[in-house]
């Protein structure tokens, strides 16, 4: 077997890492390692460290970059160990800012020397499912809470007589405010791994904070549970569907339903279509026209033409416990996604806890995170929209959910 490449050894390397991570975790409740774990142990640190000298060896120039991004990689794991430490041993402020803010000059981990973070270096789009919309943007930092007027009513032009007078019509404002919620959650390093040098605890504990923020957007975004009163949600909770004919007539329905929205005036902007992984697989079978070489509705990462998201959320309501189950029917969702704001509002922070009786016991730090979410309807004034429901709600008016009806593969 020849030589490997940088990145055999990089993916070698990593998959190590996770290993002995897991490792770590499955002991978090012991004062120590097993003597099988300790030799587990061994092996995997003795793997990392042959695979990272054999990177440093390499002497090719396309690969000394990538060695380089290796250590400065290896640098912030390490200036992020040691602001656990400094926290632990009660050396540093116990609630770190992700970024400094304001007159805060030493409570951030760029004070620290470890890396400055953004919210937005935890939102990559690469699983399936987490995808968010083509339109929608993310607003991270917001101070406090932004207001959007609105205009209310229209007014219409009155035909009249020579020297009738003209009626007078009133303009009605009102406005809308998002509602941030305050999001986070908490996860448990072992001490035996903020002391390794070995293990790549900041990628590590970024990678459960990245997915479970991704976790918590995508869902929120997609579901049409109705989360409670109160809560974050998307445009599609609880909202009442309309249907959509697939099969032989799957391109022209999905045409005719964003159509709909260009009779609401929305015929500027950028449509998106959201569906499961069935549905995107079905409509990739589908020929736009019957009979003709027209190609498929799904296509060229496009569907009918517009750009499309999958995320098996779609398809999700209420367990009735707080949480999501599947739906006994598959759904369409057509959005306008300029018109819906996600917000991340004031400062991230992590906070550390080393010494509660808990963690203590378990010879664990506790790491948490905590920053606040906003999610806003900006449609639902649009067209003279109206209050339903009681208590009185606005529906939407940019976004639609469409049940699939009389679609199998023997209609294609």
């Amino acid at each position: 077997m020849g030589k490997k490449t940088f990145e055999q050894l990089r993916q070698q390397r990593d998959a190590a890492n996770t290993k002995l991570g897991e490792l770590y975790l499955k002991a978090n409740d012991r004062e120590e390692l097993t003597a099988e774990e300790k030799i587990q142990e061994a092996n995997l640190e003795r793997e990392i460290k042959m695979c990272e000298n054999e990177m440093r060896g390499m002497k090719l120039e396309s690969d000394h970059a990538a060695v380089q991004l290796e250590n400065h990689k290896r640098e912030v794991s390490e200036q992020f160990r040691q602001m656990l430490r400094e926290c632990k041993d009660g050396k540093m402020n116990r609630e770190i800012l992700l970024a400094p803010s304001g007159g805060n000059t030493s409570a951030n981990i760029q004070a620290s020397g470890a890396i400055n973070l953004d919210i937005k270096e935890m939102l990559p789009t690469l699983h399936e499912g987490l995808g968010l919309p083509a339109g929608l943007k993310i607003q991270t930092g917001v101070i406090g809470d932004e207001l959007w007027p609105v205009s209310i009513n229209d007014v219409a032009i009155e035909e009249v007589g020579e020297t009738t007078s003209l009626t007078a019509q009133d303009l009605n404002f009102d406005k809308i405010k998002p509602s941030s919620k305050r999001c986070g959650l908490m996860v448990e390093i072992s001490n035996r791994a903020i002391d390794n040098a070995s293990f790549d605890l900041l990628s590590f504990v970024m990678t459960k904070f990245d997915i479970a923020t991704r976790i918590y957007l995508a869902s929120r975004i997609y579901s049409q549970a109705a989360w409670g009163e109160g809560n974050n949600h998307g445009p599609f909770s609880g909202l009442t569907p309309k249907t959509i004919t697939l099969g032989t007539e799957a391109y022209k329905n999905i045409l005719a339903a964003v159509a709909e929205f260009s009779d609401m005036g929305f015929y500027e902007g950028q449509v998106c279509i959201s569906m499961d992984r069935v549905t995107e697989a079905e409509l990739k079978a589908t020929p736009k026209v019957t009979g003709a070489a027209a190609g498929f509705v799904v296509e060229n990462g496009l569907c009918a033409g517009y750009p499309y998201t999958v995320s098996h959320f779609v398809n999700t309501e209420e367990d009735g416990n707080g949480g999501l189950q599947k739906t006994a029917d598959r759904y369409i969702e057509i959005g306008y996604w300029e018109w819906f704001a996600l917000q991340q509002h004031d400062d991230v922070r992590l906070a550390v806890d080393a010494t509660s009786k808990d963690v203590i016991k378990k010879n664990v730090t506790a790491v948490a995170l905590n920053t606040a979410w906003s999610m806003t309807d900006l449609s639902i004034y649009i067209n003279g929209g109206k209050p339903a429901g009681n208590p009185a709600v606005y529906p939407t008016q940019a976004f639609s959910l469409y049940k699939i009806v009389n679609s199998s593969s023997s209609d294609i």
